[in-house]
């Protein structure tokens, strides 16, 4: 049987561990296939690659988190064995990152600042983020003031600022993204839906141009066989993986759903 994880984030998003920690803790829990899938970063994509040996016996395939926004949501799309040179692609996520770190500005400038004392955008600028500790600079630099103790409490003061970043729509990532000669899958499908994404949003996705889609995932508990007989019905293709961010969510574990390679439909990015 082999071990398949297709999401997984490093410290050039907001994961911890860089590409010779990540090989490491691939081998220690015996993954034989997987993918890098940064936020809106393809940073360390050409990294691991430089570092995989024949001998490791391990199969990366390069990925990417690309972000939307649908009816004022924000949704995931990873995308697998694109062109790592296209410019549309590099464009997209140069636009999406200065967007996202706009954002997380105006969030310290116009909201944080008046809300709490000792916090300002001329402080905020002088924080050094050390990206290895996973997350994002907004977040450490509310932990680190002790104002905030947790991401769920950072999140939800973002969302009461009403402040957030301005997002391409699915239609418009997906087809970027099919440009530079990858294959998109809609990540994590039940995040925004406990009891699963209902029937007419996956028909969305699928009339998007949807590739194939994350069945199983840490989010989708009791709902993956839905998505499984939505993508056989539709012949789309089936991925899965931890969405582990190393030790910055440590419930997120790397290889949690165990997948093994015969439980998907990844043959086409083999």
């Amino acid at each position: 049987m082999k071990k398949v994880d297709m999401h997984i984030h490093t410290s050039a998003s907001d994961g911890t561990w860089d590409v010779e920690e990540l090989k490491r803790e691939l081998v220690a829990n015996k993954i034989d296939v997987f993918s890098i899938t940064d936020h809106d970063s393809i940073s360390n994509v050409k990294n691991m690659e430089d570092i995989i040996r024949p001998k490791d016996n391990i199969l990366f395939i390069p990925g990417v988190e690309l972000s939307s926004e649908h009816e004022g949501k924000e949704y995931h799309l990873t995308l697998y064995n694109y062109d790592i040179n296209h410019k549309g692609l590099l464009d997209l996520i140069e636009w999406t990152n200065n967007n996202k770190l706009s954002s997380n500005r105006d969030y310290i400038a116009s909201y944080a600042a008046n809300k709490y004392e000792d916090v300002s955008v001329e402080d905020f600028e002088k924080y050094e983020f050390n990206r290895k500790r996973g997350g994002w600079k907004s977040a450490w630099y509310m932990f680190d003031k002790g104002i905030h103790k947790n991401i769920p409490e950072h999140l939800k003061d973002v969302y009461a600022s009403g402040l957030k970043a301005k997002l391409k729509s699915p239609q418009e990532v997906i087809d970027i993204a099919k440009k530079s000669g990858g294959k998109v899958f809609l990540a994590h499908p039940s995040y925004h839906f406990r009891e699963g994404m209902p029937k007419e949003e996956l028909k969305f996705w699928l009339e998007c141009g949807i590739d194939g889609i994350e069945c199983y995932s840490p989010y989708n508990k009791g709902a993956s066989q839905q998505y499984i007989d939505f993508c056989k019905k539709n012949n789309l293709m089936i991925s899965g993986g931890s969405d582990c961010h190393g030790n910055f969510i440590p419930s997120r574990k790397l290889g949690n759903p165990t997948v093994s390679l015969e439980d998907l439909n990844i043959k086409k990015l083999m």
